[in-house]
């Protein structure tokens, strides 16, 4: 097995997320052009898609949902429709405080997630990260835009958990050697088989960067994503 062959199949969990979001933007467009005036109690009509993919996909999803721009909403100015989900449980609504007066105020809107959909009209893949706001796991975040014509209605998004990642590479390169890394587009580690290369580190960063003659390698790009599988050069 390679790096190839790993980063094939991360690809592979990458554009299943994509589609799925896809999807869902494509419900939550249909909802808003189905009604002269959206609400929260609207949004139900998501729920058992949603359910149903966070059941199909149990080891890969922590969450998705959409998250509505401002004012989209005739009776919430601020929004999430947000399920997370853990293997062997029910789906969990998240619960956020919407106050902007509030200390606590979630302000979504200021999230890179959220922020790059909306102002470049692509799709954006964010992380990994630790989600101290709901899972406490080690996360990415895939969001597309979602637009009525020339009206942005916010982001449909899904947490995946870097661990599916990991799995992918060991199973495809082995344990420890060569050490191989997934590596995001700002050059930090989302996934490795070695504990030199831990997620959220710099590939710049640890031992193995006091010695550029080892400095970590491409070995398989990511197809539309700034994303690589690396491996150190034996």
């Amino acid at each position: 097995m390679s790096a190839d062959a790993a980063a094939a199949h991360i690809s592979g969990i990458l554009d299943d997320a994509a589609r799925w979001c896809t999807e869902l933007g494509e419900r939550l467009r249909a909802a808003h052009d189905g009604t002269p005036a959206l609400s929260t109690e609207d949004l139900s009509a998501l729920w058992q898609p949603i359910f149903d993919r966070l059941d199909a996909e149990p080891a890969v999803l922590a969450g998705t949902g959409v998250i509505l721009a401002d004012d989209v909403l005739t009776d919430r100015a601020h929004w999430l429709e947000w399920w997370q989900h853990r293997p062997a449980d029910t789906p969990r609504f998240l619960q956020v405080d919407h106050d902007p007066d509030s200390v606590g105020f979630y302000d979504y809107a200021a999230a890179p997630w959220f922020t790059a959909p909306r102002d470049t009209g692509a799709g954006v893949v964010v992380g990994p990260y630790v989600d101290f706001a709901g899972t406490d796991e080690y996360l990415v975040t895939l969001a597309v835009p979602v637009r009525s014509g020339d009206r942005f209605l916010g982001v449909a998004a899904a947490d995946l958990r870097t661990g599916e990642f990991e799995r992918a590479l060991l199973a495809r390169v082995g344990p420890l050697r060569p050490p191989t890394a997934l590596i995001n587009g700002a050059n930090r580690v989302v996934a490795s088989n070695t504990p030199l290369r831990l997620p959220g580190t710099l590939v710049t960063a640890g031992p193995l960067a006091a010695d550029p003659g080892r400095e970590m390698r491409a070995a398989a790009p990511l197809g539309g994503l700034p994303w690589r599988v690396v491996r150190e050069p034996g």
